[in-house]
């Protein structure tokens, strides 16, 4: 995005988003300065610069009737809106610097070996946490019980049975995340 369509976009979010939960009377939250407040608004603006007119209009309405402070007469902090928006549109399939640092290092590097990869980025994902030896127990068990249904409906398949649905789904799935994997890796590579 260039600056001038990042500009744009900014404007976009404030538009139709910001403006709107102002003028509904949401004040800056309790303990944040005024220019504290105008850096949130800002860096949420250039955080959801990918989001369109429409996403950003059910994004301004969900947070209007989830106002923060005791009276609910508070802007929502940026990290409550980002989580929001993330479900109401996912960002740009780019890799966030927390996704870079997991695959750049011993645990990324293992679970590409060893054909976990897809699971560890959708815990990241969803999570948004660097994984902790129980999320990454948990996510070799989802990357086996993946595996085994997959080879299961292939080994179907070659004695001429259709695979189901679900099973051609997470096939699709897995080999799409795989992908983003080995996107990650190139950036990473391309920053080294």
């Amino acid at each position: 995005m260039g600056s001038t369509d990042l500009k744009e976009a900014k404007k976009r979010v404030r538009a139709h988003l910001v403006d709107p939960l102002l003028r509904l009377g949401l004040r800056r939250p309790s303990g944040m300065t005024v220019r504290q407040f105008d850096e949130m608004v800002d860096e949420l603006c250039g955080r959801l610069s990918y989001m369109t007119a429409l996403n950003l209009d059910a994004l301004a309405e969900q947070a209007a009737v989830r106002p923060s402070g005791r009276d609910g007469s508070r802007f929502p902090i940026a990290a409550k809106i980002l989580a929001w928006a993330a479900e109401i549109q996912r960002p740009e399939d780019t890799a966030s610097p927390l996704m870079i640092a997991v695959f750049s290092g011993p645990i990324g590097q293992e679970a590409v070996a060893e054909d976990w990869a897809p699971e560890l980025l959708s815990h990241i994902r969803k999570f948004r946490t660097w994984p902790k030896s129980p999320d990454l127990a948990a996510i070799k068990g989802r990357a086996d019980d993946a595996r085994r249904r997959i080879a299961k409906a292939q080994e179907l398949a070659g004695r001429g049975f259709v695979a189901s649905p679900e099973d051609q789904r997470l096939k699709e799935m897995r080999g799409k995340a795989a992908q983003r994997c080995r996107r990650i890796l190139q950036e990473i590579e391309v920053q080294q």
